[in-house]
């Protein structure tokens, strides 16, 4: 799936949403490492957050020079406060077991000035499809390794105190499960 997914609009957003990290930067959930060739060289050191022992067997071989691997969730990020510049949160948030605590720990580490890459799939607008992803979440959580598709990544970032103005929704083409997205820049409250 992640071919597609990458062939289409949301390697598109990813590419254009990555350009900007910069500093220090944590990749929360980074899987197989797909962020890891769209950040560019004013990124100075990389902290991949990937807690599956079987994707960090996979995303290994994909680290740049200096890149170190934590084996630990979202929710317990092993960093110091303030001590990020960037944090980038792609496909993510829909699998953390307590996202209220992960976006916690992303505004705890970030430094101020420091900015939030966000694209994540989230609950639709839409009454009705909104209703089928409820329906439909214990199966997809089986089918799509732990994704919740109810999440309103938005709704939590703003009660942690970030200006969500800077999201945007876009709609994805393919899945109606995982139709509509936010994508964009949340600053450091």
């Amino acid at each position: 799936m992640a071919r597609g997914i990458e062939a289409g609009p949301v390697g598109a957003e990813r590419r254009a949403l990555l350009a900007s990290a910069r500093g220090v930067v944590v990749d929360l959930g980074s899987g197989v490492g797909l962020n890891l060739p769209h950040l560019g060289p004013a990124v100075t050191a990389v902290h991949a957050i990937e807690p599956d022992p079987h994707m960090v067997r996979r995303l290994t071989p994909n680290l740049p020079p200096g890149a170190v691997v934590h084996q630990v969730g979202a929710e317990t990020l092993p960093l110091d406060d303030a001590s990020v510049d960037t944090v980038l949160a792609t496909l993510t948030l829909c699998t953390v077991q307590d996202p209220t605590a992960a976006v916690a720990e992303i505004r705890r580490v970030l430094r101020p000035g420091g900015q939030v890459l966000v694209l994540e799939h989230v609950r639709s607008l839409d009454p009705a499809l909104a209703a089928w992803q409820q329906r439909l979440r214990v199966p997809w959580r089986w089918f799509g390794a732990g994704c919740n598709p109810t999440r309103d990544t938005a709704a939590t970032f703003t009660a942690a105190g970030f200006d969500t103005g800077g999201l945007r929704r876009i709609d994805v083409p393919g899945l109606p499960v995982t139709r509509e997205w936010v994508t964009g820049t949340l600053w450091a409250p």
